[in-house]
Parts: C-alpha cells; structure tokens; sequence
C-alpha cells in the first residue's frame, strides 16, 4: 500500500514540476530577451517618435516645406516665435523641412534594405543550396561587386541614371545586396544539412519549396539584423548621394540637401546643418541600437 502512495506522490509531483516549467515559443523567447535590453528599447521608442513625427507631419506643422518661403525672415535662429528650429536662408521653416526630409529619408533607407535583401537573400539561397558551379559563379561575382568601394559605384551609377530618390534606391540596392547574400549563403550551408531538409528531399519536394518553405525560415534570425543594420547605413548613404547633389531635386526637403545647403552658411547660422546632422545621427543610432538588440535576442547562446 505505502509504495502505492509512493508511486502516486511521485506521479503528482512530477505533474507539478511539468507545470511550473514556464511554455514559451522561440518568438516570446526572443521578444522577452529584446525587451530586457534597455539600448533596444530606448532605440526603438526613438525610432517611433521620429517615425511618428515625420508619417504625420501635416500634424505638427502648418507650413508648407517648399513654396512657404519667407525672405524677410531668412536665417532666423532657433526659437524665433513662429520658427521653434529657425528657417533656412529662403525663410522656409526649418521644423518642417525636417520632418518632411525625414519621410524621404526613411523611406528610401526601407526601401534600400528591402531591395538589397530580396537580392542579396535570393542569390544566397540558391548559391548556398545548389553549390557546384552555380556556387562558385555566384560567389565570384559577389566577390567582385564587395571589393569596390560602395559609394563609389553608386555615384557612378547615379551619374548614369539621373537624379532622383527612385535613382538613389537603385543604386544603393545594387551595391548593397552582396553582403546579404554572402550571409545567406553561410546560413544555408548550415541548415541544409539538417535531418529536416534532408527528409523533404527523401519526401520528394520540389527545390523551391525545400528552399523557400524549409531552409529561408530557419534562416531569418541572422538576416533580420542584417536588415536593420542596412536600413541605418543606407539612410547615411542616401544623406551623402544627396549632400554631393546627386539626390533629389534641389528644392525637395531631404535631410542630405539640408545638410548641403546649410554648409554655405556656416559661420552665420550653423543650425542650418547642425540640425538635420543631428536628425540623420539620431535616426542612425537608433535603427543599430534595435539591430544590436536583435542580433543579442536571437543568438541562441543568450538564451536561458
């Protein structure tokens, strides 16, 4: 009877340790882990105030960025009543000019990370996957497109197609998509040995589904920090397109053709180029902030 009891006791105590084991999924996991990094955070509440800000500019302003020109009140300092960052030296408010600029900015930085990761993601899987030849001229030619200087190539590039922030995406995609696709590359050869992969072979699925449905999600920890981290250094490019007069059209509110037209007006009224420099560092900093806290969180040696 007592070893009875015994088995019983056990049985329930075993249940009770099964149930206090916290039930969490890799995506809480990584969540959890995200939000105790305090740089994460704050870089992520600075990032949604200036997204914010700059989606819905109409709100906090009423002047218009381009045609609100003002020649009597040109160069004013910060504070002027009616001006809470001054206005340039045609009198246009500095205030909207840079939330303005900052929708272009941002914009144009997802939209460099998007493109450069559909590429560079794409070209990695198949690289990676079906190795052999395709790896190797793959490879080569990723190899030939990361040994020349990126800003280079893209000035020769915008020097061909033109000026224009559709210009500048392009240009910045086509020298931005090796790195990911190196990284993809490395990642594929990792995981397509799994047994997972290898049952979806023996099952009979077609490549592209093994590639797509099997191998490209085990995959997207790694590449989503690679993306964040593109979207900073694809803002500081586009601002530097842009400040040597290869972005867009001179009058268009762009926090790169700020920073060009306030060097003119340095020693008089450095807020001209203080200002949207400050705007394009905080942008930055925040999106590597929210980088670095993903590349912690979904490392698997931090996990508890």
């Amino acid at each position: 009877m007592s070893g009875t009891n015994d088995k019983i006791e056990a049985a329930n105590q075993a249940e009770i340790g099964i149930e206090s084991l916290p039930i969490t999924t890799y995506g809480a996991d990584v969540l959890r882990r995200f939000l105790k990094n305090k740089i994460a955070v704050v870089g992520s509440a600075m990032l949604f105030i200036i997204v914010t800000l700059c989606a819905f500019a109409p709100i906090f302003t009423s002047y218009d960025p381009i045609i609100d020109m003002d020649l009597m009140n040109a160069l004013r300092l910060p504070g002027t009543p009616g001006h809470i960052l001054g206005t340039d030296n045609l009198g246009r408010d500095i205030w909207t000019r840079l939330l303005y600029g900052g929708r272009a900015s941002v914009i144009m930085g997802l939209s460099v990370a998007l493109v450069s990761a559909t590429i560079g993601i794409i070209i990695g899987l198949f690289s990676g996957y079906f190795g052999g030849i395709i790896d190797t001229l793959l490879m080569r030619f990723t190899d030939i497109m990361l040994s020349f200087p990126t800003l280079i190539i893209a000035i020769a590039i915008m020097s061909v197609l033109g000026r224009s922030q559709t210009n500048i995406v392009i240009s910045l995609a086509i020298v931005g998509w090796p790195g990911f696709a190196r990284l993809t590359r490395g990642q594929v050869l990792t995981v397509k040995s799994s047994e997972y992969v290898e049952s979806a072979k023996v099952a009979g699925f077609k490549h592209l589904r093994i590639i797509f449905l099997h191998i490209l999600p085990n995959c997207m920890g790694p590449l989503i920090v690679q993306g964040t981290l593109a979207v900073g250094n694809a803002i500081l490019a586009a601002a530097a397109l842009s400040f040597l007069g290869l972005g867009a059209d001179a009058a268009a509110p762009d926090w790169g053709l700020m920073l060009s037209h306030g060097r003119n007006f340095l020693q008089v009224a450095p807020h001209l180029t203080t200002i949207p420099g400050i705007a394009i560092s905080l942008t930055v900093l925040s999106v590597n902030w929210i980088g670095d806290g993903l590349r912690d969180a979904f490392d698997p040696r931090m996990r508890k």
